[in-house]
């Protein structure tokens, strides 16, 4: 049940990340280029990446904590 909630964690947090990381990268190309431009689908690969990476670091972190 754990590592079912660390992966929704993963995947919302990663979303919201990813749609963060999209506009900033937008707001910054406008600024310096005067061209907006991005990664397409970076939020979806955000959560796709934070739904695997959350469960491992909080199972790394549950271990360090048993001993």
């Amino acid at each position: 049940m754990r590592t079912f909630i660390a992966i929704i964690v993963g995947l919302v947090g990663g979303f919201v990340l990813g749609i963060a990381l999209s506009s900033m990268i937008g707001i910054i190309s406008v600024t310096v280029f005067q061209n907006p431009f991005g990664i397409k689908f970076l939020p979806y690969y955000t959560a796709a990446l934070c739904a695997v990476l959350v469960p491992i670091i909080d199972a790394k972190s549950e271990s360090k904590r048993k001993q």
